[in-house]
């Protein structure tokens, strides 16, 4: 089991100049945010600290938003509250893309507001591996199975290494207050599926299997870095025009790659398995869409433009 100092420790390599950064911290109340919230506030470095309470699990709602607030008055830790209102219309499908939203908007605006470089979220090793097993069944590509990064776009994630059983230890072991979330044991959502029914069979059958897991994600994510800088250079030599809103491909000269690299190409632009293969071997005049944009098949280009979100 992880020392309470290593603990502490490891996460922030991420930041070699950790201690001069300023930091939002997102804490729901869980025991994973509340170890992340307990080791920020014990290395004493600048932060402030987000709380959504959604109102979707009426007084339990309430009591996390209670936990977490009485936290940062104890500590003197700025606390941020956004407290879901009826002018906040919950959709009745995708709740969860729309809690998402909600959130990540919130965070910005803080991080905006008080000047906050980096916002840090307690994802972990368990996380990472629910993450692996959606991707996966949806057909994603080498980017989507190679985990959640750890420092991207200004988002840090530092206890991504350490899976639940070693957060819930540490907890425990430090007198860390925290509270569940029970709807997490429903299968309503196909996270909780594989949270709550595929990963126990899994454990059970290899025990180990979360510790060759963490290798495994470890050694993608390096292939995903080498792979996704190998598609850089082939985009410089096919990219014949990127205005931003409009990007032009040499056809011809994106056909000759390797078949991995031209998939991979077309992936950037929002498509996935049969539709790919459809967009390569797309007659003159051909249209395709995707998500995100639209591909103009011509004769020796390749028109990529990108979709007005609604």
């Amino acid at each position: 089991m992880l020392t309470s100092k290593l603990f502490a420790t490891i996460p922030f390599q991420l930041l070699p100049d950790f201690q001069e950064q300023s930091f939002l911290l997102a804490v729901s109340g869980g025991a994973d945010s509340m170890v992340l919230l307990h080791l920020f506030n014990g290395l004493g470095l600048k932060f402030e600290v987000a709380h959504i309470n959604y109102r979707l699990r009426n007084e339990d709602s309430d009591l996390d938003q209670r936990l977490v607030e009485n936290y940062c008055l104890k500590h003197n830790i700025e606390f941020h509250l956004y407290r879901v209102s009826e002018k906040d219309q919950k959709p009745e499908n995708s709740i969860q893309l729309w809690a998402r939203n909600l959130r990540y908007d919130f965070f910005r605006k803080i991080q905006k507001d008080r000047n906050l470089e980096f916002l840090v979220t307690a994802h972990h090793l368990n996380d990472e591996l629910e993450t692996f097993l959606i991707n996966l069944s949806r057909g994603s590509g080498i980017k989507g199975l190679s985990g959640i990064p750890s420092n991207e776009n200004k988002i840090i994630r530092p206890l991504l290494h350490f899976s639940k059983a070693e957060i819930y230890a540490f907890a425990e072991k430090n007198g860390i207050e925290f509270r569940e979330d029970l709807s997490n044991q429903k299968n309503d959502y196909l996270r909780n599926g594989f949270r709550n029914q595929v990963i126990p069979q899994i454990q059970d059958i290899a025990p180990n299997f979360l510790n060759g897991f963490r290798d495994s994600i470890h050694y993608l994510s390096e292939a995903n870095d080498f792979i996704q800088n190998e598609i850089e250079k082939a985009l410089q030599e096919i990219v014949l025009n990127d205005n931003g809103a409009e990007t032009t491909l040499n056809r011809k000269e994106m056909l000759s790659k390797p078949a991995f690299i031209i998939k991979e190409i077309i992936r950037r632009f929002g498509f996935s398995g049969d539709e790919i293969e459809k967009v390569i071997s797309g007659e003159n005049g051909k249209l395709f869409r995707s998500k995100t944009h639209e591909l103009h098949i011509l004769r020796e280009e390749i028109l990529c433009v990108k979709r007005k979100i609604k």
